[in-house]
């Protein structure tokens, strides 16, 4: 029997559907350096409904109210998705995107002070390669949505991984 009552915003939502892919490129557009520098999130837009998609999109700094009256669009960080470090820091992951200075300094530790640009390359790669499976085996079963900025409270619903999602920037 359905409820006369109105359900929120984030108490229609039940499963939110994310391609694992547009997790690592939106961590990995947030890591670039840069003045123009965004913060690229994970976005649910409406319709809200029981299964809804999150899409990798562009932070902006949206109306407290929508002019329209339809419901705000959901961010979430790419870092919502993956395991994290403990209660302490829930938006600090374990599992940090590897710097190019970090494998520079690899490979000199390796191969010595005069390590050519072609070898910090490979280093790189191979460090992202390893950040990449990292992340994909390190994704949550659920992750928190706000209920209302004014309460600060969160619902928790689960998360199914699947290809396939389509990207704004």
């Amino acid at each position: 029997m359905a409820s006369s009552t109105p359900r929120t915003t984030v108490d229609r939502i039940e499963t939110v559907v994310v391609d694992p892919a547009d997790i690592v490129e939106a961590f990995e557009r947030n890591r670039r350096d840069g003045p123009e520098r965004r913060d690229h999130v994970l976005r649910v837009s409406a319709p809200l409904e029981d299964e809804v998609r999150a899409t990798r999109s562009v932070s902006d700094d949206r109306p407290s109210t929508p002019s329209d009256g339809t419901a705000l669009p959901i961010e979430l960080a790419p870092e919502a998705f993956v395991h994290v470090h403990g209660d302490y820091d829930r938006d600090r992951t374990r599992v940090s995107v590897p710097t190019r200075r970090e494998s520079r300094s690899i490979a000199r530790s390796d191969r010595g002070d005069d390590v050519d640009e072609e070898t910090v390359e490979e280093y790189h790669a191979t460090a992202m390669d390893a950040w990449k499976q990292c992340v994909r085996t390190s994704l949550v079963d659920e992750v928190p949505l706000a209920t209302g900025p004014e309460s600060g409270s969160e619902a928790w619903v689960d998360v199914r991984y699947e290809r396939g999602s389509e990207s704004n920037d």
